[in-house]
């Protein structure tokens, strides 16, 4: 800059404190925020709870075992093995496991999930999947690692989620995947 010409802007630092924002007219450009809605609450199960019956626990070790004999056989590796019969109790042990009681709340910039805050700029949609009694709330995530968001609701509610959630995300029709379906079926 020559010496002689004088800066469009100068720094001070109070000028934060003093600026009142702009409210927009209606030629603004600017975009028009959603109205703020109060946010919406309910509570329900981690996942659904399939009580695995004396047989189903059987089942699961005649197979964890019967897999492992043939991983040696065909490879001879006690590591394979003794990996399979790990996994199975790690099933086993997960298969008792019953569901905590989560608390939900929609607000007007994220879901809360307990302590944990999701802003609605992490998702690219949500869908709703009927799930038995219950319906699941899918948020479909924008990052390719981060997984799939999923919270269960009474079908009373539904009406109240939806609304609350299509000022903010796009509704995609979606259907279980494959893992979903297999869990389902296996009672897991």
């Amino acid at each position: 800059m020559k010496p002689d010409e004088e800066a469009s802007w100068e720094y001070n630092p109070n000028a934060a404190e003093n600026d009142q924002p702009e409210s927009p007219g209606p030629d603004s450009s600017r975009p028009q925020l959603a109205p703020e809605t109060s946010p919406v609450q309910w509570s329900a199960s981690e996942y659904i709870d399939h009580k695995q019956g004396f047989w189903w626990f059987v089942v699961l070790a005649l197979l964890t075992v019967g897999l492992a004999i043939t991983t040696y056989f065909l490879t001879s590796d006690y590591f394979g093995s003794v990996f399979i019969v790990a996994l199975g109790v790690i099933v086993g042990i997960f298969a008792v496991r019953t569901p905590r009681q989560l608390n939900y709340q929609l607000t007007n910039n994220s879901l809360v999930v307990e302590q944990k805050t999701y802003p609605y700029r992490l998702f690219k949609s949500f869908s709703i999947i009927q799930d038995g009694a219950l319906s699941s709330l899918n948020f479909a995530p924008i990052k390719r690692y981060m997984p799939p968001i999923s919270a269960y609701f009474e079908a009373g509610d539904q009406d109240k989620i939806v609304k609350m959630l299509e000022d903010h995300l796009p509704y995609e029709e979606r259907n279980l995947d494959t893992v979903e379906r297999l869990t389902r079926r296996l009672r897991f």
